[in-house]
């Protein structure tokens, strides 16, 4: 399957639905408890179905209806099947949570996108701080043991070791402080489903925070957050396809450092749940835009900047501070479309001019999205190939930019 993009202009209202990245990390906390999880606004897409999977392989009982999501019972193995675990990088989400509720875990060495080297070093010293055995192997690592209450920095704010250190932490013998923790959004929704299933967290939200393990931990009914990268990824579209889009459903504060970006260049009104952009020349260049962890430029937003900048009116420079790979591969898409993208290490320098139509493969999933703004931006039409990694963490994104507008279809 592939997309065929033809640009047109975006015109209307676009709801957000959950994060993925904030569904997957509740996911990997239902193992916590044997008692029913209920997840409002979780979306369907392959990364969500997949951990699902995982969950129901190794145990637990899965429902859906909708948007509705239930995970309850016991895991009657700790052994993540590798067809499963190799799939998504999230399976790495259920390690904190398996250590702390049954003491073992043997987990292949999990999937996803091809961005670069993402070690899970941090999530495992920490649980060794904790005073878990961890076993490295080639392909999987294994962890045993009664994790206990400990003091621990993360040597950097990794989304990922903070939500499987938090998971951890609510279920060990003692008091655990954790600091130079992340504080993204989805971050802060796991402290505040976990309070709700009786963990004693102090300083959600902060660099710092105290957990105080408990015995038990119970069920809960919890709302997915609204997806930000999905909601940047419309408002990039817009901008590229000149336009006139409200984006609904979703959680501006989320989103500050993107708009701040896109104010100079367009009308950006904001609303408590909604952002409306109206697009009706071409951008001005953007400056130097360096990734950084939340509440700086996010790294998953990388790729829609470097389309935009391709086709902006100007110059504009991007570091890339979290992932090796992930400037490389879009930068020599888009040079297909005749971008001016020099890179050097993990620095672009984009010279933007008009783009034309070309053939285009998406080797990630953020990557993949950005080469479909690039593309609704283009003279002509462009294939884009490779869409199985867009669908990770995208609903139905042809159709949804299709009802607003966009000249997109799907091969």
């Amino acid at each position: 399957m592939e997309y065929i993009v033809s640009g047109g202009r975006l015109q209307g209202e676009l709801p957000v639905y959950g994060a993925k990245n904030c569904a997957l990390a509740l996911l990997g906390a239902t193992v916590l408890t044997e008692d029913e999880v209920i997840l409002n606004n979780c979306p369907d897409i392959s990364d969500v179905r997949n951990m699902l999977l995982l969950l129901q392989a190794m145990g637990k009982k899965v429902w859906r209806c909708g948007d509705r999501v239930s995970v309850a019972g016991e895991l009657h193995s700790t052994c993540a099947p590798r067809r499963y675990a190799a799939l998504l990088r999230g399976s790495a989400l259920i390690l904190g949570s398996t250590v702390a509720k049954y003491h073992k875990i043997a987990l292949p060495l999990p999937g996803g996108c091809a961005i670069g080297a993402r070690p899970m070093d941090i999530h495992l010293s920490g649980l060794e701080a904790l005073g878990v055995k961890v076993l490295h192997f080639p392909d999987m690592v294994s962890c045993s043991g009664r994790p206990k209450g400990a003091v621990f920095k993360l040597r950097f704010a990794s989304v990922g070791a903070t939500e499987n250190l938090l998971c951890a932490c609510s279920l060990v013998e003692g008091t655990s402080v954790l600091s130079n923790v992340a504080i993204e959004p989805e971050v802060v929704a796991l402290e505040r489903m976990l309070v709700d299933m009786g963990a004693r967290i102090e300083g959600v939200g902060d660099r710092t925070v105290t957990v105080k393990g408990v015995r038990k931990l119970h069920g809960a009914i919890f709302d997915v957050i609204p997806d930000r990268i999905v909601a940047a990824t419309y408002l990039a579209s817009a901008v590229a396809a000149k336009g006139d889009l409200t984006v609904t459903n979703c959680c501006p504060q989320h989103l500050q450092a993107f708009l701040q970006l896109l104010q100079p260049h367009c009308s950006v009104k904001i609303y408590p749940d909604a952002v409306r952009i109206v697009a009706e020349k071409r951008t001005g260049g953007f400056g130097k835009v360096q990734t950084a962890p939340y509440p700086l430029f996010p790294t998953d937003m990388q790729s829609l900047l470097l389309s935009l900048a391709a086709c902006a009116d100007g110059t504009t420079v991007i570091e890339e501070n979290l992932f090796e790979n992930r400037l490389a591969h879009n930068a020599a898409e888009l040079g297909k479309m005749g971008a001016d993208v020099q890179v050097s290490g993990n620095v672009a320098t984009v010279s933007g001019r008009n783009l034309h139509g070309a053939e285009l493969f998406a080797a990630d999933l953020r990557g993949g999205a950005g080469l479909v703004v690039a593309a609704l931006s283009a003279e002509g039409d462009s294939v884009v190939h490779g869409i199985e990694h867009i669908e990770r963490g995208y609903m139905d994104l042809a159709q949804n930019l299709r009802n607003v507008g966009a000249k997109i279809q799907l091969r």
